[in-house]
């Protein structure tokens, strides 16, 4: 019998794979199958820098380099130039609610709320996918994305990273993307908000790896130089 939590994950240099083992329904605004989007795959693709120019559309890039693996089925594709190798992950169980999370963090184009906006030579790029053992529907698919951003933007902020446009601490960066998946079954949640184990479970382990993942990244940048 498989499992609506059985999943794979498969690292390489370039990609960084998710593949579950029974169709989700997957709520993000990614380069590729953005929106609200069936699917078994979650891809990361790693990009350089000088690679995204303004010529370039990111989807076309995305699917040129994804084709050329000869990969075929509807996937949910992200674009960034951090390190994957240095993914953080987060799997918390309690009582019948599974809650995985995978972060990835480059924080090169680290902005706060509401600073102006900025052309950034980097694309560093805070990555989250998070994976529900328990089938939400689309309203409370909304609600968790909403708790995956306020948890990353509490782990960025505490973390103190100055923005790169004004003198305030980052909350995130220029060009972050969520990734919410739930097995595509029956019955469905309807609500997923903070006084639910669900969405507990969701901010706790999206806090706790992007915590890890900005501690990653710094240690990377020490190694190199690049960060005090």
């Amino acid at each position: 019998m498989i499992s609506a939590f059985s999943f794979q994950t498969v690292c390489e240099p370039e990609w960084l794979e998710v593949c579950f083992e029974r169709s989700h329904n997957v709520l993000s605004w990614a380069v590729v199958g953005g929106g609200w989007e069936k699917t078994n795959h979650v891809i990361w693709h790693r990009v350089r820098n000088e690679d995204l120019t303004l010529e370039i559309d990111p989807e076309e890039y995305f699917l040129n380099k994804w084709n050329a693996r000869k990969q075929t089925g509807n996937v949910v594709g992200l674009l960034t130039s951090a390190s994957l190798e240095n993914y953080s992950e987060t799997i918390l169980q309690e009582n019948e609610c599974s809650i995985r999370t995978l972060v990835t963090v480059g924080l090169g184009n680290a902005v706060c709320i509401g600073d102006r906006p900025y052309r950034s030579p980097t694309y560093g790029t805070i990555n989250i996918l998070v994976q529900s053992s328990i089938p939400m529907n689309l309203k409370a698919s909304i609600e968790a994305v909403s708790l995956i951003a306020e948890a990353r933007s509490l782990a960025v902020l505490e973390a103190k990273i100055p923005s790169n446009t004004s003198k305030k601490f980052s909350t995130g960066t220029g060009t972050d993307c969520i990734a919410f998946a739930s097995p595509d079954f029956s019955p469905i949640a309807s609500y997923t908000g903070k006084h639910t184990l669900s969405g507990h479970l969701i901010g706790k382990s999206v806090y706790d790896s992007v915590s890890q993942g900005i501690e990653n990244w710094k240690n990377a940048k020490r190694k190199m130089g690049d960060f005090l």
